[in-house]
C-alpha cells in the first residue's frame, strides 16, 4: 500500500515572531522561512504549540498561514496548526486553513478534557470532513490523551489522514505505531533524538522545535542517518542531544529557551508573548554559555 502523502524530512515546528507590543512580526516571519528554506528543510508547521497558538486569535492564526505560504511559494510543505479544544472550533479553523491554501493542518486531540478513545476517534474523522490532509499529534503531556496503535489505525481509516506524529517518549509504543501503519501515514517524530531510532524503522521525518535554532544541524543529522553516514550522524545527534537535554534546565517553558537561544545567534525568532514571560539575564547568561561550549555561538 502506497503512502497518503510524500512528506518527508525535517520539518520545523516554527516560532511566530512578535514584537515587543505582542503584535505578529511578518518581516521577521518571512525571513525565518527564508532561513529555513536555505537550510534546507522540507517543510514548516505554522501556529502549532512552539508557535504559541494558544495565545493567537483565529484570524491572527489565519493571517500566519496566508504569509506561510505566500512567502514559501511552493518552495516547501506548509502544515496549518489548527488544534482547538472544541470540534467546533477546530473545524473553522480546518476550513479557513484549507481556503487559505496549506498543504495539510496538524492537530492535536482536544486537550484538557481526557476524551475517550471513541471520542478522539469521532473528533478526527468529523475533521477529515473538511478535505485537508491531516497529520494526527500525540503529545500526551500536552493533551492527557495517549494514543495507542489499536487507536491510530482507527483514526486512519479516514483517507484525509495522511501523516503521524509522535512526541510520546515510549519507544516500544512509538515502534508499534510505525509498524502498524507507515504503509498508509507518514510517521514524524516529534522528538530529535528519537531520529536516529525511529527513521530506520519506518518513520519518514522529524517536526523538529530544536530546528528553530540549529536547522542547518537537524537537516544534516536527518540526512546522515537516511543515508547510513554513521560518523555525521553520531556528531550531529551529540549536538541535538546536548541542546535537546539543556534548554529544560533553564527551568522556563521550552518556547521562552528557543527564542532566547534564536536571539542569541541573530535568528529572527521575535520575542515571546503573554502569558509567558521574557528570558531574564541569569538564563541567558547560561544559555550563552552553553551555546558558546557547543560552539554555535560567540554572542556577547
Amino acid at each position: 500500500m502506497a503512502l497518503r502523502t510524500n512528506w518527508n524530512g525535517v520539518f520545523p515546528a516554527m516560532v511566530t515572531p512578535f514584537r515587543e507590543n505582542g503584535s505578529f512580526d511578518e518581516a521577521s516571519f518571512k525571513a525565518l522561512i527564508e532561513l529555513y528554506i536555505s537550510e534546507g528543510v522540507k517543510g514548516v508547521v505554522v501556529t502549532g504549540s512552539t508557535g504559541e497558538w494558544y495565545s493567537m486569535s483565529d484570524a491572527e492564526r489565519a493571517t500566519v498561514w496566508e504569509l506561510a505560504v505566500e512567502a514559501s511559494s511552493g518552495r516547501i510543505t506548509v502544515i496549518a496548526g489548527t488544534s482547538a479544544v472544541g470540534t467546533r472550533e477546530a473545524l473553522a479553523l480546518t476550513r479557513t486553513a484549507k481556503a487559505v491554501g496549506v498543504d495539510g493542518c496538524m492537530l492535536l486531540p482536544p486537550g484538557g478534557i481526557f476524551a475517550a478513545r471513541n471520542e478522539v476517534v469521532n473528533y478526527f474523522h468529523t475533521l477529515a470532513g473538511v478535505g485537508l490532509p491531516i497529520m494526527v499529534y500525540n503529545n500526551p503531556p500536552r493533551t492527557g490523551v495517549n494514543m495507542d496503535a489499536d487507536m491510530v489505525a482507527e483514526i486512519a481509516k479516514a483517507e484525509e489522514i495522511v501523516s503521524f506524529k509522535d512526541s510520546n517518549r515510549d519507544l516500544y509504543a512509538a515502534s508499534e505505531i510505525i509498524y502498524r501503519v507507515c504503509d498508509k501515514l507518514a510517521v514524524f517524530t516529534g522528538l530529535e533524538p528519537y531520529a536516529s531510532s525511529v527513521l530506520p524503522r519506518g518513520a519518514v521525518g522529524v517536526v523538529s522545535t530544536i530546528s528553530n535554532v540549529c536547522a542547518a544541524n537537524m537537516v544534516s543529522y536527518y540526512n546522515a542517518v537516511i543515508s547510513g553516514d554513521s560518523a555525521t550522524a553520531y556528531k550531529t545527534q551529540k549536538l541535538i542531544d546536548q541542546l535537546y537535554h539543556f534548554l529544560p534546565t533553564l527551568g522556563a517553558p521550552a518556547f521562552v529557551s528557543v527564542k532566547a537561544a534564536m536571539k542569541l545567534l541573530g535568528r529572527p525568532g521575535g520575542e515571546i508573548r503573554l502569558p509567558h514571560l521574557p528570558a531574564n539575564e541569569a538564563l541567558i547568561g547560561k544559555l550563552r554559555e552553553e551555546l558558546r561550549r557547543l560552539k554555535m555561538s560567540d554572542a556577547e
